[in-house]
């Protein structure tokens, strides 16, 4: 059980329940990956423990700005806390924007009406947590997030906090994780497929057997990223048979697991529609949620958990059939 410092009440007030209380909550989920450096510093050494790591350099506190000039927010991290077993991070993501607006008042003194500015402030926060065995973030998605600016947010807090390492070591990132069955449904929601591009990263610490040729040709030629781009010859007829290509499904398996992105475009009842994995992160629901804050941050864990588990079943699943087919493992 996640342990966090109990949220405290004004004295002689009720806190106002969270904006998730009976409410079926939705997760989105990514995945934290930290590379080493290509060109490292000497001294520069990564700690072996990720949450070492990762504790040291993600920033509460601290504000990052997103968003477009007219509605870019700053977003803060708040509430850490991590777990006795060290496997778990937990905390809070929001976003504040001060304003001003012209106001009518009324001057008993002078008994008129007056123009006056006043300031005012809205903000939205939301529990998040880290866990450390599958490397994925789990963040309750509040109707003003969006999934882009997210991962763009932690992504930054990351990279921020490494530079300020003495012996800056690492690489992070925050990449979505693919819904494989989203992206399948998209491709068989279209008349055509226009073009797929897909990018790979280099895993960390190594490959799976399910990454295939792709992850075989990184190693081999010791690459960092390797993209993929599909464009269809006949634009009525697009490309076919994309989801039976095994180069294809070993991009989805790596995407799927965090380590690369899949775009695509095609053509809908006469009009060009668009995929973005960025934006179609993959989520998980939970039940229904009740008003504390802490049992909130337990179910986004537990639906962490689940995920991991059910991934786990699966790799497991695919080596024993490659065992029985005699095919070799990565």
């Amino acid at each position: 059980m996640i342990r966090v410092a109990p949220s405290g009440e004004v004295q002689g007030h009720r806190a106002p329940e969270p904006w998730f209380t009976g409410k079926i909550g939705t997760v989105l989920l990514y995945r934290v990956n930290r590379r080493p450096r290509t060109n490292q510093t000497l001294g520069a050494e990564q700690p072996s423990s990720v949450m070492v790591h990762i504790s040291e350099v993600l920033s509460f506190g601290q504000s990052v700005t997103a968003g477009r000039q007219t509605n870019a927010r700053d977003w803060i991290l708040g509430n850490e806390t991590i777990s006795d077993d060290q496997t778990v991070l937990t905390g809070q993501i929001g976003w504040h924007r001060s304003s001003e607006r012209t106001t009518d008042k009324f001057d008993p003194v002078t008994k008129t009406w007056i123009d006056s500015v006043e300031s005012s402030e809205i903000s939205a926060r939301a529990p998040f947590i880290f866990h450390s065995p599958s490397r994925i973030l789990g963040v309750l998605k509040h109707p003003t997030f969006t999934e882009k600016t997210i991962s763009l947010v932690f992504e930054t807090l990351l990279r921020q906090g490494e530079e300020r390492r003495d012996w800056p070591s690492t690489e992070w990132s925050v990449e979505p994780i693919l819904d494989e069955i989203d992206f399948i449904n998209w491709l068989h929601s279209v008349e055509s497929v226009q073009r797929v591009n897909l990018v790979a990263r280099m895993p960390n610490p190594d490959g799976l057997d399910e990454f295939g040729s792709v992850w075989q040709e990184m190693e081999r030629h010791k690459a960092r990223l390797l993209k993929q781009i599909m464009e269809a010859a006949d634009e009525r007829e697009g490309l076919i048979d994309i989801e039976e290509d095994e180069r294809v499904k070993a991009h989805i398996a790596m995407s799927a697991n965090g380590f690369g992105y899949i775009t695509a475009k095609g053509i809908r009842n006469g009009r060009e529609t668009k995929y973005d994995q960025r934006e179609k992160v993959a989520r998980e629901t939970t039940e229904e949620l009740g008003p504390n804050w802490i049992e909130t941050a337990q179910e986004v864990l537990e639906v962490v958990r689940r995920r991991h588990a059910r991934a786990a079943r699966r790799r497991e699943s695919q080596s024993a059939e490659r065992r029985t087919l005699g095919e070799p493992q990565s």
